[in-house]
């Protein structure tokens, strides 16, 4: 099973002053919404069900930190599939409100991609545009604190047990292998920078 949101995804909505974002996270199974779950719940590896609403607040809290101020959080919808290769299926779509960069300034149409591998050996990616990046774009293999704090605890919460995001294989984001930078071509076209 590759390249599948199945059995759901969150659609993280997001925009930079240049343009809207959307970010597909993949998520294990979901759980209706009930009773102080307003999104739902997704199982988690540990075998609990994590509330979705807390899952996705703490994660865009914990990426606030590679943006600026000009970079706004919008909402998120949850998707489910009735199948593998299955349309996605609205459940829940929640907004937020004032929800900013905390960084320092960021590159128009420059891209941070955080590269894991999932229990299968399959490929888990994080990708941030209109980021901050390393000042010469090149790769981070290794992550130290106190430098790297920020990036220490979004690898850490991606991959945590009493989490629910998966792979495109449907399976859990086992350890971290590195982060890339660059500038994306197509972000530059489109906001007419070249």
């Amino acid at each position: 099973m590759e390249h599948t949101l199945w059995p759901c995804s969150c659609g993280l909505r997001s925009h930079s002053p240049y343009a809207p974002h959307l970010q597909m996270l993949p998520l294990n199974t979901w759980s209706p919404v009930s009773g102080g779950h307003p999104a739902g719940t997704n199982l988690a590896w540990d075998a609990s069900q994590k509330d979705t609403a807390d899952l996705i607040g703490d994660f865009v809290n914990l990426l606030l930190p590679f943006f600026d101020a000009d970079y706004t959080f919008d909402g998120y919808t949850i998707y489910t599939y009735a199948t593998v290769n299955g349309p996605a299926q609205p459940q829940v779509e929640n907004s937020f409100t004032g929800i900013i960069g905390t960084g320092a300034a960021t590159i128009p149409a420059a891209m941070a991609t955080y590269v894991f591998r999932t229990a299968a050996f399959g490929q888990s990616k994080i990708i941030l545009l209109d980021t901050a990046v390393s000042a010469a774009f090149g790769p981070k293999t290794a992550l130290v604190s106190p430098a790297d704090d920020d990036e220490i605890a979004l690898v850490n919460y991606w991959t945590a047990d009493s989490n629910a995001f998966t792979g495109r294989d449907g399976t859990q984001p086992s350890f971290w292998r590195k982060i890339t930078y660059k500038l994306n071509d197509e972000l530059r076209k489109e906001y007419r920078f070249d």
